[in-house]
């Protein structure tokens, strides 16, 4: 599974979390809506016409628009050999996630399948998906592995498992992706607090 941004999904009871003084103020600021979707849905595609429905109401972003080709100021993250450190990735997104909402703006975040849902207090996790044969092209066209494939389609799989059929949006094949942006706004700005 796609697990990165697990630590905002989840604490690990395991390993309590510290309380920062500043965690109340940014609780009291901006939503967060997190917008999981497998590898090969279209979320890069899609991405600049949802900032665009997005301009002035809702700062957007792509967990993966930091990294320049897979690396974060040269260490590999987009690869599954990196894994263990995803958890330090995902504590990035999410200061920077709390920078936004203590100054009062909501943020969407297009991320990676989570393992669990986020604590309410969180924020939102919103599904979007396409069929499997639709994503499984995509990567194809895309140059990607049968492994990254398959690993796709299993994070699919486990976000049908963890969502209930109303916190999913579902785009065709043929559909363009400002209609995809569409869709995508009207359910993500029910979520926000500023819209």
């Amino acid at each position: 599974m796609g697990a990165r941004f697990g630590k905002l999904a989840r604490d690990d009871a395991a390993s309590p979390r510290e309380v920062n003084p500043v965690d109340e103020l940014h609780c009291r600021g901006g939503a967060l809506v997190c917008i999981a979707a497998p590898p090969g849905t279209g979320k890069s595609t899609v991405l600049p016409h949802l900032i665009a429905r997005a301009r002035g109401q809702a700062v957007v972003a792509d967990i993966d628009e930091v990294l320049e080709d897979g690396s974060l100021l040269g260490v590999r993250i987009a690869d599954p050999s990196a894994a263990p450190i995803w958890p330090a990735y995902d504590r990035l997104w999410e200061r920077i996630a709390g920078f936004v909402k203590r100054a009062g703006f909501d943020m969407v975040l297009f991320t990676q399948v989570p393992d669990g849902l986020p604590a309410p207090e969180f924020g939102t996790l919103i599904g979007w998906e396409v069929d499997d044969v639709t994503r499984a092209d995509r990567l194809r066209n895309r140059g990607e592995s049968e492994t990254t494939i398959a690993s796709a389609r299993s994070d699919a799989i486990a976000l049908r498992g963890l969502l209930p059929s109303t916190r999913f949006i579902r785009t065709r094949a043929d559909e363009p992706p400002e209609n995809c942006a569409d869709a995508l706004w009207a359910t993500v700005r029910t979520h926000l607090r500023q819209s």
